[in-house]
């Protein structure tokens, strides 16, 4: 009874047949005008965690359900981010190359997790709660280059 599966990136189109769903249904014949095939739309949405990539189609609205995913690797560099930063406010008099020889890190990394470290708070939060795009890894977080003001920020992550 379903002649044709189509994916695209508004969501699937599942193009059933009129007279065989009829029959499937126990229901008379179908006489209409618009052909034999009718076309059913849902919205889906493509979320990639990782290397897994996995077709979402959303609830109806009037069901609850909680889908928040915590990405335990994106909140502890969040965590990490706010140390480095508290580390660097400590010292102001210091350049981020000194504090980092004298904490044995890496001084790039340093400088990263500082950036990080001054996310938007309701960047920060959403993260916490697990409502962060999809998109946005522990990975893509410490490979972008983030802006200073905080509405690019959410625009650039996907938050605006």
């Amino acid at each position: 009874m379903i002649t044709r599966i189509d994916l695209d990136e508004a969501g699937i189109d599942v193009t059933v047949d009129k007279p065989l769903l009829a029959s499937a249904l126990g229901l008379e014949a179908v006489t209409d005008t618009a052909g034999p095939q009718l076309i059913l739309t849902l919205p889906a949405t493509k979320v990639r965690r990782g290397h897994q990539l996995r077709l979402v189609i959303p609830a109806p609205q009037t069901i609850s359900i909680d889908q928040a995913t915590r990405n335990e690797k994106l909140v502890a560099l969040i965590a990490e981010a706010h140390q480095a930063r508290q580390l660097i406010l400590a010292s102001p008099d210091q350049s981020i190359a000194t504090i980092a020889a004298s904490n044995g890190r890496c001084r790039t990394r340093l400088g990263k997790l500082a950036a990080i470290g001054c996310l938007a708070p309701d960047i920060v939060t959403a993260i916490v709660e697990g409502r962060q795009p999809a998109s946005l890894t522990a990975r893509t977080l410490q490979e972008i280059d983030l802006p200073f003001a905080w509405a690019d920020q959410r625009a650039l992550l996907g938050f605006g």
